[in-house]
């Protein structure tokens, strides 16, 4: 009888040790949420899935990251407020400039003009990389890395007369997304109208015509969302298309020192495999377009550096109160334009 009392004292005791020594990674796992606004088949969420497997691998399961594709957590105005707030913690998108003007520099028309350019201003130490995280750091929000979506560009449902022309008049209504002053201004230049329409519901607006185009899109965007109504796409580079990877401060300082840096490998290394294929993706898409019969007119290296100068020297005075004159210093010195 002693012995059968011996039994179970002894199981438990072990049991309770077994169970201190080990990892326990169901029970003790860091879960932190992550908010996509692209659907769950693009390369946007490929990269928030790889994301959250390398965290677990370089965290050693320590750390559980949930990804929401689709705006599941709320549009990306709305998201952005939150991962401010930390009621979410991550957030791989364009980041609204609703809380800080300043924001709009990661869409400023020509701050670069090709895949080069673009690393190194949106890369880490770059200058747009650089002024948006100061920015940031007064949201309590930080950024680990940057997925590259492409080169931007205008997409039409009826085509433009003259879309290598800076001075030409199109004729056409041009969508920009509330708050787009930047944008609004180029396209006043570049001869269009503009009508600020929510994403929600622009696919509508160009369907049934309200909107002949819109412009703050890339090639993998339209063929994801526009396949079935885009005439044509015209490769102007208006802007550099990124989604920022960016986590609440907070929530990160939080974290053990281990678990910040195998975040911050993941983040790094991701961002930096993404800058080195996103040139090629975004020829993949370009001819995605031209199978689908839509015509795709691509602006070559003078007639790019056309516009961006008339864009530089006219556009950039009536939006420089976005960025501020500091700011706009600094990116000038970065380009070498006096």
């Amino acid at each position: 009888m002693k012995r059968l009392h011996r039994i179970p004292t002894f199981s438990a005791v072990a049991l309770a040790s077994a169970l201190a020594l080990s990892p326990l990674t169901a029970l003790s796992a860091e879960t932190l949420r992550l908010s996509a606004i692209e659907p769950p088949t693009s390369t946007v969420v490929a990269f928030a899935n790889a994301f959250s497997e390398r965290v677990r691998q370089y965290s050693q399961d320590s750390i559980d990251i949930k990804v929401y594709p689709s705006s599941q957590l709320g549009d990306w105005v709305e998201v952005h407020e939150q991962v401010m707030e930390g009621t979410i913690d991550l957030a791989l998108q364009p980041l609204s400039n609703s809380f800080n003007e300043v924001l709009s520099l990661q869409w400023f028309p020509y701050a670069a003009l090709d895949f080069e350019s673009g690393r190194d201003a949106f890369s880490e130490g770059g200058v747009v990389h650089e002024i948006i995280n100061e920015a940031l750091a007064e949201q309590d929000i930080k950024i680990l890395g940057a997925f590259v979506s492409g080169m931007g560009g205008i997409v039409y449902t009826r085509p433009a007369p003259a879309p290598r022309d800076p001075n030409a008049s199109q004729g056409l209504k041009i969508r920009v997304w509330p708050g787009g002053t930047t944008h609004q201004e180029l396209l006043k230049r570049l001869g269009y109208q503009t009508a600020p329409i929510p994403w929600s519901d622009l696919y509508t607006a160009m369907q049934t015509g309200v909107v002949d185009g819109a412009i703050g899109a890339t090639p993998e965007l339209v063929m994801n969302n526009f396949a079935d109504i885009a005439k044509m796409w015209v490769q102007n580079n208006d802007h550099f298309e990124v989604s920022f990877l960016a986590v609440n401060k907070s929530r990160f300082d939080s974290l053990s020192r281990e678990q910040q840096r195998a975040i911050s490998r993941a983040a790094t290394e991701l961002s930096t495999e993404r800058f080195a294929a996103a040139e090629q993706e975004h020829e993949k898409f370009l001819q995605q377009m031209r199978d689908k019969d839509i015509e795709v007119v691509v602006l070559d290296k003078a007639e790019l550096e056309s516009v961006a100068q008339v864009v530089r020297a006219e556009v950039w005075p009536r939006i420089e109160s976005e960025i501020g004159a500091i700011n706009m210093a600094r990116l000038k010195l970065s380009l070498g334009i006096r």
